[in-house]
């Protein structure tokens, strides 16, 4: 029993440790995902692709090309939302439109046990996995977990407090690319409705 739990121990610290080495020296990143939403009855109710591209601290870049074409643009200060088929611009404060997202999970700079409580969940579909509670009472999700494979994310999964989950497949995860600074600015097409300025 002694040696189980000195080798559950020592796993925990190792799934932890590797997501500090995926973290650390992270500048920027891109991957290539897919995107599921499941509702709390395990039905998919809606699958799409994309490209992620991050610089931290706090910018990202989320292109959907499937089923629809939208642009989610977070700048530092404002987090811009560009559907093209509706033709529609939808800007907020970044702070406010994204809290303790993954998003700002990813592009954050602030350590992780500032904001979530973490646990280690062993491994599973070949992937080490760490769940992610949130320390803020009002979160708008229950949990987030995290997939690792070595040293990199491959996988999240959030969890909204109805039980809905949004995961996140990362088929490729390339760290530290060079990535253009206008990548993370956003400007409006001309003759496009925004809303919230």
């Amino acid at each position: 029993m002694l040696s189980f739990l000195l080798a559950s121990a020592a796993h925990a610290a190792d799934g932890k440790a590797r997501l500090d080495a995926f973290f650390k020296g992270l500048k920027t990143m891109r991957a290539e995902f897919v995107q599921t939403l499941v509702d709390a009855e395990q039905r998919v109710k809606e699958e799409s692709e994309g490209v992620l591209l991050l610089s931290r601290p706090g910018r990202f870049r989320l292109d959907y090309s499937k089923p629809y074409r939208q642009i989610y643009v977070a700048d530092g200060a404002r987090v811009w939302m560009y559907d093209k088929d509706l033709e529609q611009v939808t800007v907020r404060p970044q702070a406010e439109a994204l809290g303790s997202t993954p998003a700002m999970l990813l592009s954050g700079s602030e350590p992780l046990e500032r904001n979530f409580t973490l646990t280690e969940l062993g491994d599973h579909e070949g992937f080490t996995w760490i769940d992610l509670k949130p320390r803020e009472k009002d979160a708008t999700f229950a949990y987030i977990r995290l997939a690792l494979e070595g040293d990199v994310i491959r996988a999240m999964e959030m969890v909204d407090n109805f039980g809905q989950m949004t995961r996140l497949f990362f088929h490729t995860v390339t760290r530290n690319p060079q990535v253009e600074a206008g990548m993370f600015r956003f400007t409006p097409p001309p003759g496009i409705d925004v809303v919230g300025e």
